[in-house]
């Protein structure tokens, strides 16, 4: 405890933590001005470039403070001003303050403001960090009060704590293909997010999977012990832990920390909850910097109650709504709103803005996923020849899966892109083994192409394996392929894994170049059994997969639909040269002008002065997981509105009638949330640049929805659209007495005749 006090003692005093030569006492703080590396430290300068509400913030000291922070109105800001006015007026020691934050870019950032504000190098004596790497230091201070750990622990990586869950499965004679230890793992951190001890887990478990958890979960903590090592679960956990059951320990951060900030608030969890509720103390000098409308992380265990019940977990709280927005339109905010505001968990606020009133929002209704790619990619080349930059363009997407058919469009059209929380759609790990086997399908040959599936999906065939069949290859000047074949002559192979082999090699059996390539996939995915084996399992990643293959299948399918001799050989070629242009360079274009692709949740916290938000469709946006909760949905409410206040100047909705999918076209239904948005604010256009109002738009969704009951729902000369041979004439109505048929000369198909109750038909106005 004396060491405890003196630390303290040491970190608190006002000259001490000033006492490097290159800063400046503090006793000079209370002087009228100070200027710091060119920097005006004037009260009136530090509280002039904020508005009302943002000072009030900053100025409001005392107390539990919630700052309720609506979408680009100045949230850093205040929160970096807030600390330079602690330190300025109310001479707090810069060691006294924690200022907490959940990525490492938005904590440099902060830092970086800071040094502006109070001087080059000051940030240093503050605590300016993650949850995690906070509790870090205090665990590395601490930890030996808990048992079983020294300060010099280890930090397992997600890789190795996977690892402790398989050698726990081998210890069960559990088979790590039925019980995939990534899926384990993940319920394990679902449990300690949620503060679900190890002795307690078996109490709430339900289900087989769950039940199998309840047991890995204990052994896996001990592991983890014995190897004095933590995860970054327990690095929450753990000071959690080590504040409740070590009051002594606690107050010494109590008292170091006078002023608790938090960023993010709406994507805290319980266990950091509990942390801030703990180092709060009596005081509760906690100021918690939040948007209830931006919580969009709840399946990564973010719980959006810490920040709408925060009132009733702090009484006497104040609460300030920064409403003025100072990123985009009046359109785009009246538009970001109306969805918004149609959510019941949320806090009652309204961004606004003195930025112009700016474009309408514009909603294209595309034919299908290809003509949806071809507007974006038409709307940024037209934008860029007026002089707007590539890095002034972004394209949202829901999932990663659908960034295929945008990449393709940019690089035909040597438009530069990065794809940013996520690889190129081809240089995905499950695209590339996909292709893998197609490559060894049409080219035996290709030994690169086999060493990385021979065990993929896993089947015995390990890396002493391979070794050997290579040595074979090699001695006796041959293919890997080759050596394969002839695996009943290499001696130091087991007949066990002989078998595996000789099975693997039937895969290949049968398959040309000049094969159909959807063919050849399907007979690759019912072999292998690669896309069941993540669809087995229960995580997010697994699911990404599954999508991303879906998306390969479709791909493939729609290949063969436009090419005039559809092989395998020639698919694979297209394939390769669309890697190959992913390396190019355009001449004279600095690299950092590039339009830029993320999903909807990479998205947060960016800016972009014009905005694509594609696939807004029902089963995209919102998700087709989410459409059967109210929570979730509201959640996926949420994600639309941070995708569209990311735009500043132009927004645009993009969605199709139909998708090409490798089952046949699919018809798709808009988003509910383009149906949410004001009238007001939005114009609705086609690709034969008609302009629909919001009375038409209805109009025609409810004759897409309808079942034509009457003989004269289509009229001879009526142009139609149809989502697999798009547009056409009709020619002829034909009634049976119990049915009617409408005959339709299309543009490219020729003539078809359809059940007019049952055709996706749309009129075209």
């Amino acid at each position: 405890m004396c060491d405890i006090i003196s630390s303290l003692s040491k970190e608190s005093n006002p000259n001490n933590f000033l006492a490097n030569k290159t800063l400046i006492p503090y006793t000079l703080y209370t002087t009228t001005t100070i200027h710091i590396s060119g920097v005006s430290f004037l009260s009136d300068n530090l509280l002039s470039s904020l508005n009302n509400i943002q000072q009030e913030a900053v100025q409001h000291t005392e107390g539990p403070l919630l700052i309720l922070s609506g979408a680009g109105s100045g949230k850093t800001r205040v929160i970096t001003h807030r600390v330079a006015y602690l330190i300025k007026h109310h001479r707090i020691s810069p060691f006294r303050i924690l200022a907490v934050t959940f990525t490492n870019k938005a904590a440099n950032e902060m830092k970086e403001r800071l040094d502006l504000l109070i001087g080059e190098g000051m940030s240093k004596n503050l605590w300016v960090s993650t949850f995690h790497a906070s509790c870090a230091k205090i665990l590395r201070r601490d930890i030996e009060h808990l048992d079983g750990f020294t300060r010099n622990f280890t930090i397992f990586d997600k890789s190795e704590q996977v690892t402790v869950v398989k050698d726990i499965l081998r210890q069960f004679n559990l088979d790590d293909k039925m019980y995939n230890p990534r899926t384990i793992h993940d319920l394990v951190s679902k449990a300690k997010n949620d503060s679900i001890k190890p002795d307690t887990y078996a109490n709430t478990a339900d289900g087989f999977y769950e039940k199998i958890v309840a047991q890995v979960y204990p052994l896996y903590q001990d592991t983890l012990r014995k190897n004095n090592a933590l995860d970054f679960d327990d690095l929450l956990n753990f000071t959690v832990e080590l504040f409740r059951k070590h009051p002594d320990v606690l107050e010494h951060y109590q008292m170091k920390f006078e002023h608790v900030l938090v960023d993010e608030y709406q994507d805290t969890n319980r266990c950091q909850y509990d942390l801030v509720r703990y180092l709060t103390g009596e005081k509760k000098n906690v100021c918690v910097v939040g948007d209830d409308d931006q919580s969009i992380y709840g399946f990564r265990g973010a719980d959006i109650h810490n920040i709408l019940d925060f009132e009733i977990n702090y009484p006497d709280t104040r609460v300030l709504r920064l409403e003025q927005n100072y990123r985009s339109t009046k359109n785009i905010l009246e538009a970001a709103w109306s969805v918004v505001q149609n959510n019941k968990a949320r806090k009652p606020k309204k961004l606004w803005t003195k930025n112009d009133v700016g474009e309408l929002v514009t909603c294209y209704e595309a034919m299908d996923e290809r003509d949806e790619a071809g507007f974006v990619g038409t709307k940024i080349e037209d934008w860029n020849a007026e002089g707007v930059d590539y890095r002034d363009f972004a394209i949202f997407y829901r999932t990663n899966a659908q960034s295929r058919i945008f990449e393709e469009a940019l690089r035909s059209a040597n438009i530069p892109y990065q794809i940013v929380g996520g690889l190129g759609f081809y240089d995905r790990m499950e695209i590339k083994d996909l292709i893998a086997y197609l490559r060894v399908m049409c080219n035996p040959f290709d030994s690169i192409s086999l060493r990385r599936i021979i065990n993929v999906p896993s089947r015995g065939i390990g890396a002493t394996s391979l070794e050997r069949l290579m040595n074979f290859a090699n001695e006796n000047d041959i293919t890997l392929f080759e050596a394969i074949e002839r695996v009943d002559e290499i001696e130091t192979i087991n007949s066990g894994i002989k078998t595996k082999i000789r099975r693997f090699a039937k895969i290949f059996e049968g398959y040309e170049p000049d094969d159909l390539p959807a063919d050849a996939l399907e007979h690759v995915l019912d072999t292998t059994g690669y896309l069941e084996n993540f669809r087995g399992q229960r995580t997010i990643e697994a699911q990404n997969r599954v999508e991303n293959i879906e998306e390969l299948r479709n791909a493939v399918y729609e290949y063969e639909m436009i090419a005039e001799e559809p092989t395998l050989a020639d698919y694979l070629e297209n394939v390769a040269l669309i890697a190959d242009i992913d390396t190019m360079k355009t001449d004279g274009t600095d690299e950092t002008n590039i339009v830029t692709m993320m999903t909807l949740h990479s998205a947060k916290g960016l800016e972009f002065p014009f905005v694509f938000i594609v696939g807004m469709e029902e089963g995209y946006l919102p998700h087709k997981n989410s459409i059967n909760s109210e929570a979730e949905l509201e959640e996926e409410r949420r994600v639309c509105y941070v995708g569209i206040t990311r735009a500043m100047e132009q927004l645009y909705l993009v969605h199709a009638q139909a998708r090409r999918t490798w089952s046949g076209a699919e018809y798709r239904v808009p988003s509910r949330f383009i149906e949410e948005i004001s009238p007001d604010v939005i114009r609705h256009v086609d690709r034969y640049n008609s302009t629909f109002s919001q009375q038409e738009v209805n109009y025609i969704k409810e004759e897409k929805e309808g079942i034509k009951e009457k003989e004269d729902s289509y009229g001879v000369g009526q142009i139609v659209f149809h989502p697999s041979f798009g547009r056409g004439k009709v020619t002829k109505l034909t009634s049976t007495g119990e049915s009617t048929y409408v005959t339709i000369r299309f543009d490219r198909a020729g003539s078809k005749q359809f059940d007019a109750e049952l055709a996706p038909l749309q009129a075209v106005l």
